[in-house]
């Protein structure tokens, strides 16, 4: 079955904000990456912590496209 106008919104939102958050992580990783304090881990701890973020925004979205997760009518 074919995903809803909204349902299609959703899933590229989700998307776009996965991917947002990889390059973040990425773009911060490259910035850090001859640092070699203790600021250094901390940093890399939340660079994991963004790449999870965005690996469950990325399940968030194949819900989305099964179907398991739909965007309601606001009320």
């Amino acid at each position: 079955m074919p995903l809803t106008k909204p349902n299609q919104q959703l899933r590229r939102e989700l998307k776009d904000l996965g991917l947002d958050l990889e390059q973040a992580a990425s773009e911060v990783l490259r910035i850090t990456k001859d640092c070699r304090d203790v600021d250094a881990i901390a940093v890399l701890k939340l660079i994991a912590k963004m790449y999870e973020h965005a690996d469950r925004i990325a399940a968030l979205a194949d819900e989305v496209r099964d179907g398991k997760v739909t965007r309601a009518k606001p009320e």
